[in-house]
């Protein structure tokens, strides 16, 4: 099993334990979106760009950089929504990697993340 698959398999356990004990059986296989589309962009070392997206739904959102996912590497995330969490997370971009790469919210709050890679474009895409 690739890495990002055994973290795919991994989000999606950890997000159907979650849900379970909540006493909410959403089934093992939440709903998944491509509803994450980002502009690209671009870093500076005192923090640049950013991009805002609110999560109506419960599920499992993986995501990734276009510009830096090729077949030797691979800049992806993580966001995990269920019915209760924080309202809002914040992931920074930097050393080309997402941080933290897997995020944990409830229904209905936001992720923001913020490029800190100076002069490097970076996107947040729905796999």
């Amino acid at each position: 099993m690739s890495r990002s698959n055994a973290r795919a398999a991994a989000a999606g356990l950890i997000l159907a334990v979650a849900l379970l004990a909540c006493g909410k059986d959403e089934g093992t296989n939440p709903s998944t979106s491509k509803e994450l589309d980002s502009p690209a962009l671009l870093g500076a070392t005192a923090g640049s760009e950013n991009f805002i997206h609110t999560f109506g739904d419960v599920g499992v959102y993986p995501y990734h950089c276009r510009y830096h996912t090729t077949s030797h590497h691979r800049m992806a995330g993580t966001v995990i929504v269920s019915p209760s969490g924080p309202e809002s997370v914040f992931v920074s971009i930097s050393i080309g990697a997402f941080h933290p790469d897997t995020a944990r919210i409830g229904a209905g709050g936001h992720v923001r993340w913020q490029n800190f890679d100076d002069g490097v474009h970076h996107t947040v895409t729905s796999d």
